[in-house]
């Protein structure tokens, strides 16, 4: 068996009104938070209410210190004087004077009271105290020069509002608006965008607004709220580049070919701007950017680290230098992917032919030193030596096709960069300059360097090398045996048959090293090999 009690009446109430009181006490909270950020209000409208509320609490405070000297009674009979003469015929038609004149007398005998004006002072030195002192707060905290400014912007951002305007053009702030409070700490005032530039502006709470051209604005001009600071501003227009200068910024750019050569691109010109995000150009809007584009740009940017001076670190803010270095590190990664015979696409005609008639006088050398069946297969042959002349000629990247390599690589620049804000509209090379020694003198024996590096492992590659070792190995044993061995007998004298026979003995030593040697390959002994040792052989009697 359950027993179920209610809670007593006077219980719940208890409850109920200390409920009541908690949510009265957070509303009355939020209420007052709510008057303090109305009264506060950094907006232009609200500090010109506020120097209204000031004038009004001014002349109030003094009436009533003059209430001390001149009653209240006095006061109300100007007043009633008035309100008779406007309303009263009667009243006004035998009322000697000017009730308004004589009230005005009144008010100015009442403002130039000493009895009244030695009380100015207390009303006057707090204000004056208070907007030093705060003044004084500003100036540490922004680190401004110039207490005065910080004065200025306290009296604008508290009381009066401000119309003051700073022009920002060519992504850049007029110099005469430089020692403006709105540049130096921000709002309230205007600012005037010209068409070629972008701002970026914070507000109190980190809040950020992109500005663009104000020219459709009311007036031209875009307000500022109190402590709404300038940034940033940004040229919008497309910046154009050339780097051809031997030092510094506009020095050239140095790298390595991808066999290994140094090469450098000199007379570098590229056009950039930021990020448009796909935008065309009008004649409204000639200048298209996304704001998202500006922020990244903007917030991040590097700052200097200078650790041995006063100041650690040092914020300079320049895009476009950013630009070059970045263009600079990517185009040096680019050239290290592309053969020096990309970059000497320059060479014409002459030189092709030059080069081709040098191999042909190598071509017919080769044939008077190469042994006949060497020449058979692969020098005397037609169709081999077509395909040598094809092979020949030089495998340069025409220019236009290295043009379209950095067009490429300008769209492929400017989508990785998209979250730095930067957009890369054209890049162009005038003269890839590779060392003197190089190129200057003997560019062809670069080119075939890189020939060879580029066909190394091929199997034509493979059997050029081949025939070459045997025409070299051959000449090596013209010069070695019948030569060698000529010399050496008629240095000792001999007879014309001794020498004969020596230099027969030479010939059988090095035809029995290469059978042994083809015989170690598992390979067929040739049988002219094998016919001309029986032959030796049998000349010097011996059994075959």
């Amino acid at each position: 068996m359950s027993i179920l009690t209610n809670p007593s009446p006077s219980y719940s109430g208890e409850n109920l009104l200390k409920k009541e009181l908690n949510t009265f006490s957070e509303l009355f909270v939020r209420l007052r938070d709510a008057l303090i950020n109305r009264v506060f209000d950094l907006r232009p409208e609200a500090a010109a209410a506020r120097f209204q509320y000031l004038i009004f609490l001014f002349f109030l405070s003094g009436f009533l210190v003059s209430l001390f000297y001149y009653p209240l009674d006095l006061w109300a009979g100007y007043l009633q004087e008035i309100f008779l003469y406007l309303f009263n015929p009667a009243f006004a038609a035998g009322y000697s004077g000017n009730p308004f004149i004589n009230f005005f007398n009144f008010l100015r005998q009442v403002l130039t009271d000493p009895r009244i004006l030695q009380y100015l002072p207390i009303f006057l030195a707090p204000f004056f105290i208070a907007l030093q002192t705060a003044a004084n707060y500003l100036a540490d905290i922004f680190e401004l020069e110039d207490v005065g400014v910080a004065r200025r912007f306290v009296t604008a951002v508290a009381l009066t509002g401000s119309n003051e305007t700073i022009r920002i053009s060519q992504g850049e702030i007029r110099e005469e608006n430089k020692e403006s409070p709105t540049f130096q700490i921000g709002g309230p005032g205007k600012v005037i965008v010209d068409i070629d530039s972008v701002a970026l502006f914070e507000e109190p709470d980190g809040t950020t607004r992109v500005i663009g051209p104000t020219g459709k604005q009311p007036g031209g001009k875009a307000q500022l709220d109190g402590f709404e600071r300038l940034r940033q501003a940004i040229d919008l227009r497309n910046q154009f580049i050339e780097l051809r200068d031997e030092t510094g910024k506009s020095s050239e750019i140095s790298g390595r070919s991808l066999d290994g050569i140094p090469i450098s691109a000199t007379d570098v010109s590229f056009m950039f701007s930021v990020y448009r995000n796909g935008q065309k150009s009008t004649t409204e809007n000639p200048y298209p950017f996304s704001p998202e584009a500006i922020e990244h740009l903007i917030y991040k940017a590097t700052s200097r680290v200078t650790p041995n001076l006063a100041n650690p670190s040092t914020f300079e803010f320049s895009w476009v230098n950013n630009m070059v270095s970045l263009v600079r590190s990517r185009l040096g990664g680019f050239m290290n992917n592309h053969r020096l015979t990309e970059y000497l696409s320059n060479i014409g005609q002459p030189e092709i032919d030059r080069v081709n008639n040098q191999k042909g006088e190598i071509a017919e050398e080769e044939k008077e030193l190469a042994p006949k069946s060497t020449e058979e297969s692969q020098l005397g042959n037609p169709q081999n030596e077509k395909e040598n002349n094809a092979k020949s000629q030089l495998d340069f990247t025409p220019r236009y096709k290295l043009k379209n390599l950095f067009s490429q690589f300008a769209e492929e620049f400017s989508k990785s960069q998209y979250d730095r804000g930067v957009e890369l509209h054209w890049i162009g090379i005038g003269t890839w300059k590779t060392p003197i020694e190089v190129v200057a003198k003997d560019h062809m024996e670069a080119w075939k360097l890189s020939r060879e590096n580029l066909n190394n492992g091929s199997e034509a590659s493979a059997d050029r090398w081949r025939n070459e070792a045997i025409l070299q190995h051959t000449m090596t044993l013209i010069q070695d045996v019948p030569i060698g061995a000529y010399q050496k007998a008629t240095e000792q004298q001999s007879e014309h048959m001794k020498i004969l026979r020596s230099i027969l003995l030479d010939y059988q030593k090095q035809l029995i090293s290469a059978k042994e040697f083809i015989l170690a390959k598992g390979e067929t002994v040739p049988k002219e090999i094998q016919d001309a040792i029986n032959n030796i052989n049998r000349a010097f009697g011996h059994v075959v």
